[in-house]
């Protein structure tokens, strides 16, 4: 179908997150006009992100869904920052803003801890992944696979790291480091740190293999002597020496990074996964499961990095630490993209809030393309047409704009950079929608209905929510269509919970005295994520002499059994649930913030001068428990009930999100990003106007 007026296609897309504004992106290149009529975005409440919306609130503090890091395999969303960067031109456009350029807002961030608990105590280790030369976002970068060079240095240069952060400088006799060892050792030399980081690799390798290898033979395939000599060598590693090894923290994480490391190579020649580069067919195993199948012990299932792995990612079923989940074959693709095809650094991170790092310059850079934007507009309900197309698309207007403005303008200036308030700007609207105006929970009514009709208002509708939303939104094509029924009961999400602190003391008050802008997880059973943030004070507005000292962001994910469905009842679990971390578990963390009673609550920055936990009312905690909020996760054999962005069997609807099939199947920007890459080309291609999907979309 085609405008009445001309014969280019109208586009909408219900969703301003990162994969909607990826597709009007793309959509909206050079020469659009000549291709398409319109592109229109719809956007309930005032802000544009999804999950990584963010805002400015008291003293202009940052307040975000969460912690956000880009990795440096992020090639997909670094190129299109790149791109909407070099468009926007601050340099010349806004030379006043403090953020001009995408080497502006983002920085390398290479220092990543991970805690371990030798079921007494927890302890913690920072590893310092070396910087390389190149830049992510390069032309080509986000369809280029690894060959076995780049992974073979990659290999190398991760044991030296892995093995430089066990054995850490040291900085002074007043300031220890949180390292494996009491007492950290003087500084090593990198020849010095190679040679232990080789030795103690080949020794742990040796061992296991043997003691692999001793398992697989027998009789049939060595003489009674030869298995009698390998059976002395296996018992002595496994009776003597792996003891002592366990018993070391430094020679311990070694001899686990080789188990887990061993363990995968084996599965992979077992599962002929080297030769395919196929994982596909261990996707319906949970990743723990299937290193355990081939060997990997079970120290190796709980230990720091695999613990990790699943900490940053959520993937807990049901939000439950003791029901860890995540598919095999996308866990080891996901691993050696992170570790071996990293440009820069391993992580990125930003420096401001993701909202004006992301999304205020694509707000900016989309409306001068001429991209439209229709914010306080709620999606309620995609109706079907007879011939298994969508009829029209319901949504509420949750406020009108005050005469004579045709257009909503939702940014404020915060020591001169763009960034979204914390709430609706009211002096442009003809009635406040009030502050829950982006939550599925909120309030229902609004300014009117609209409807916007095919054929007639757009030709070609994008679904840009996140899954959550599916089964509110689209429930009649949930009941049409079995791949959606399938989709939306197999594609598990998590509620997560979020907290930022900004404390009236240095992280060394606290205790810490690792490296500053470290990103540590794998610590306790509630908050097990901690990310330094002090770099983001000079970009909020505290007085000159009076800012506080640090931020401290804290996330984990929320069970699904918890009391209360509602936002407010969240909410209040997680102050409570943060509450009890703070008392009870995060002197482990940071000795210096508590005492004998708990948590020394007048740390927290609190203008009214509040005593105690009452202190929290002045942080910023969420619960991200709105449809639209929860955290997609892999679980195992979800893979293949994703649907592909131009394949949904509904003619005019393309879908997007990071829970769609894009290549990169697990929650995260660059799966958003990458989906809606995909679902600009299946529209220009035609593809999602046909309605036609083959059975391998299924």
């Amino acid at each position: 179908m085609r405008s009445s007026k001309t014969d280019k296609a109208r586009i909408v897309i219900l969703g301003g997150g990162m994969a909607g504004l990826v597709t009007a992106w793309e959509l909206s290149s050079a020469g659009w006009r000549d291709r398409l009529d319109s592109i229109t975005v719809y956007q309930r409440g005032w802000r544009l992100g999804g999950k990584g919306a963010s805002s400015r609130g008291p003293h202009g503090r940052i307040q975000e869904h969460g912690l956000h890091v880009l990795l440096g395999c992020y090639d997909a969303t670094f190129r299109v920052l790149r791109e909407v960067y070099g468009e926007l031109d601050r340099g010349t456009t806004d030379p006043g803003c403090p953020i001009r350029t995408w080497r502006d807002a983002l920085e390398p961030a290479g220092d990543v801890g991970l805690a371990d608990w030798d079921g007494a105590e927890w302890t913690h280790f920072v590893t310092r992944f070396s910087g390389n030369t190149m830049l992510p976002g390069e032309p080509g970068a986000e369809d280029r696979s690894l060959g076995p060079l780049d992974v073979a240095s990659r290999v190398v240069g991760l044991l030296m790291d892995f093995h430089a952060g066990l054995d850490p400088p040291c900085t002074g006799p007043t300031r220890p480091y949180l390292s494996v060892s009491p007492v950290p050792r003087t500084g090593t030399t990198t020849v010095e740190t190679a040679f232990r980081a080789g030795a103690l690799t080949a020794l742990a390798v040796l061992a296991e293999v043997l003691e692999r290898a001793a398992r697989a033979a027998g009789p049939m395939v060595l003489d009674a002597p030869a298995l009698n000599a390998l059976g002395v060598v296996v018992e002595t590693w496994r009776d003597e020496v792996r003891p002592r090894v366990l018993a070391e923290p430094a020679l311990r994480r070694t001899w686990l990074l080789v188990d887990l490391v061993v363990a995968c190579l084996q599965g992979m020649v077992a599962d002929g996964l080297l030769s395919s580069h196929d994982f596909g067919g261990i996707d319906h195993l949970d990743f723990r499961e299937w290193i355990a199948t081939h060997g990997a012990a079970p120290e190796t299932l709980d230990s720091p990095i695999v613990r990790g792995m699943h900490e940053l990612t959520f993937a807990f079923e049901g939000g439950h630490h003791h029901r860890p989940r995540f598919s095999a074959g996308l866990g080891l693709q996901l691993a050696g993209r992170m570790l071996f095809d990293y440009k820069g650094s391993v992580f990125w991170r930003m420096r401001a809030g993701m909202g004006e790092v992301v999304f205020a310059p694509m707000y900016q850079a989309l409306a001068r393309r001429g991209v439209e934007f229709r914010f306080f507009h709620r999606l309620d309900r995609l109706v079907l047409a007879g011939d298994r197309s969508i009829g029209s698309v319901e949504l509420t207007r949750q406020a009108d704009l005050v005469p004579p403005r045709n257009r909503y303008e939702p940014l404020i200036r915060v020591a001169g950079l763009p960034c979204w308030p914390d709430k609706p700007l009211v002096d442009q609207l003809g009635g406040d929608p009030g502050d829950r105006s982006e939550s599925h929970w909120g309030p229902t009514e609004g300014a009117g209905p609209e409807r916007l009709v095919a054929g007639a208002d757009f030709d070609t509708a994008v679904l840009a929510v996140s899954v959550g939303m599916v089964p509110y939104v689209a429930s009649e094509l949930v009941v049409a269509d079995p791949a959606w029924r399938r989709m939306v009961a197999n594609i598990g999400t998590v509620a997560t919970q979020a907290a930022q602190l900004w404390m009236d003391a240095s992280p060394e008050d606290l205790g810490w005295s690792g490296p500053d802008g470290v990103t540590l997880t794998g610590f306790g059973q509630s908050f097990a994520t901690w990310a330094a943030m002090s770099h983001l004070l000079p970009k909020e507005r505290w007085p000159a002499n009076g800012a506080p000292r640090s931020i401290a962001y804290l996330c984990g994910p929320i069970p699904d059994d918890r009391d209360g469905a509602d936002q407010d009842g969240a909410d209040s679990l997680v102050r409570e649930r943060l509450r009890h971390f703070l008392d009870d578990e995060v002197g482990a963390l940071w000795p210096g913030a508590t005492d004998s009673r708990g948590f020394r609550w007048q740390l927290l920055r609190d203008d009214e001068g509040r005593s105690g936990p009452d202190r929290l009312a002045a942080q910023y905690l969420r619960a991200n428990v709105d449809p639209s909020d929860r955290y997609v996760q892999s679980l195992p054999g979800s893979g293949r009930h994703r649907l592909a962005a131009g394949r949904t069997g509904f003619g005019n609807l393309a879908v997007v999100g990071d829970w769609t099939a894009c290549g990169f199947d697990a929650g995260s920007l660059e799966a958003a990003t990458r989906s809606g890459i995909l679902a600009a080309r299946s529209i220009a291609s035609g593809e999602a106007s046909g309605g036609a999907r083959g059975e391998a979309a299924r």
